[in-house]
């Protein structure tokens, strides 16, 4: 009988069976998605599979998606059918989805009552499940594969909130670097969006086990951990009652401290700077909403060490109208303040965002106040996107999607421009100056290594795969577009 036949067989040679599973995780979207694979990879890795090797095929493969835009969705249906052809010579192979896509836990196995609707929609996948359910994962897949033979389910807590997930300790894909979760699910409702209705309302965890997961990180020799949340900076609010947390964050400091008297980001992001005194170097978060981004947050980078000097603020339209469509809740005008603000507080930050072309009813003019904004605020870097109708949002519901195609595309590459040009002359202000690089890979065949300074810039420099994790002075001699060059400090050239 093959290998691949045995670990369907039964419960004989148990231990090889399992000692034998192999799984690949395929991740999209945001910072918050990958943070979440790691869990998931800690669920399987203790059940007994074992990560495989890149040139190898997997026995269990699991999507771990993003919905924000349906262009998310559209590459990973396409995706899958390349894996229904797998599935056709490999009919053992096991697919599965989680992530923002999934709205009900369920198998082909399940009750047709149960089965979440991408079951009936997409042929290559037997299983799905909610992000939140990852520590029941072990019995999704037995119910998936019943011949499966699992080495026993996990000892994880049973959840009795929707963060209780994040407790499972994650199979951290680096020692020197952390993504660490504050909260899932938003408030926002901004109307292009699916996530408030894919993971729920906003929900913050613990501090203390924050903090906690953060010390261990620490303790074993992480320097840098990026705090990551739909909306991160937002973390505690929900708690609060109902009348502070409707508080204008930004413009009214004094009534906030009467009633919260700091708020909860601050606090965290205080009590993590104390960790320095363990070794962590670096402390960045991502993504933050503009409406609670509000001064103590400014003033907090220039007062701690750990503070990196970068912020990444999504500003998604430089269009008061647009931004109202969108339920954005600020105007331009305040968003600008706000990046000023940083700015005076923190000089030489880096400064990031967000933008999406061809929002439903965008007209000409409205889109020349996004390229105007674009000019004003001079981002280091954009991350740009077409608008793609979801549904399920307000907009694919109140929006006609009227913007044609080849009209995005041109309104892209003409943001695309002005960013390139933008981002070169902001790269071009870092010649000569040396920045601390966290090193991050190392690329044998051109040898040098890259990695990111504290203002989040890409560096790459001539050096070995023994510098990976490590913190170099490196003195910047080229600027490029999208990254810097240079050598460590005191090599030779």
């Amino acid at each position: 009988m093959e290998a691949s036949e045995k670990r369907l067989a039964g419960p004989q040679a148990e231990d090889e069976q399992i000692a034998s599973l192999t799984y690949s995780i395929l991740t999209f979207g945001c910072q918050m998605n990958y943070s979440d694979s790691e869990r998931v990879a800690a669920v399987l890795e203790k059940t007994g599979y074992r990560r495989a090797p890149d040139d190898r095929p997997a026995d269990l493969v699991i999507f771990n998606t993003c919905s924000i835009r349906q262009k998310g969705e559209d590459r990973v249906y396409g995706l899958l059918e390349n894996f229904q052809a797998l599935k056709a010579v490999n009919p053992r192979l096991l697919v599965g989805l989680t992530g923002c896509m999934v709205r009900q836990t369920s198998t082909r196995n399940s009750p047709p009552e149960k089965k979440d609707p991408l079951l009936k929609n997409l042929r290559a996948i037997d299983f799905v499940f909610r992000i939140n359910d990852s520590h029941i994962l072990p019995s999704v897949l037995a119910e998936a594969e019943p011949r499966l033979e699992m080495a026993g389910e996990p000892e994880f807590a049973q959840p009795g909130t929707e963060t209780d997930y994040l407790q499972i300790e994650p199979h951290y894909s680096s020692t020197f670097q952390a993504f660490v979760p504050v909260q899932i699910g938003c408030d926002k409702y901004c109307t292009y969006c699916i996530v408030p209705y894919s993971r729920g309302r906003e929900k913050s965890r613990p501090l203390e086990e924050i903090v906690a997961e953060c010390r261990r990180l620490v303790e074993k020799g992480c320097l840098e951990i990026n705090l990551v949340g739909q909306t991160v900076n937002s973390y505690g609010l929900s708690q609060l009652d109902s009348q502070s947390r409707h508080f204008d964050w930004y413009h009214q400091p004094r009534a906030v401290e009467k009633t919260t008297r700091e708020l909860p980001f601050i606090r965290l992001l205080r009590e993590l700077d104390k960790l320095s005194a363990l070794g962590l170097s670096r402390l960045r978060y991502s993504s933050s909403h503009p409406r609670d981004f509000g001064r103590e947050l400014v003033a907090l980078h220039a007062e701690l060490p750990t503070l990196c000097p970068h912020l990444h603020l999504p500003l998604q339209a430089g269009d008061d109208a647009v931004l109202a469509r969108m339920n954005r809740k600020y105007t331009y005008a305040q968003f600008r303040e706000k990046i000023a603000d940083f700015r005076r507080a923190v000089p030489g930050a880096a400064v990031t965002t967000d933008l999406i072309v061809g929002f439903c009813g965008e007209t000409d003019e409205q889109f020349e106040n996004t390229v105007r904004a674009l000019e004003e605020l001079r981002f280091d870097q954009v991350f740009l996107a077409r608008y793609s109708q979801r549904p399920g949002t307000v907009a694919a519901r109140s929006f006609p999607d009227d913007v044609p195609r080849e009209v995005k595309a041109q309104r892209w590459h003409r943001l695309n421009d002005v960013l390139r040009r933008v981002s070169l002359e902001q790269n071009r202000q870092y010649a000569g100056r040396t920045l601390e690089v966290l090193v991050e890979r190392h690329h044998p065949t051109s040898g040098e290594v890259e990695g990111r300074s504290r203002e989040n810039k890409l560096v790459q420099f001539p050096g070995g795969a023994e510098l990976i994790g490590t913190l170099q002075s490196v003195e910047i001699t080229d600027a490029l577009e999208w990254l810097l060059r240079g050598n460590i400090q005191g090599q030779d050239k």
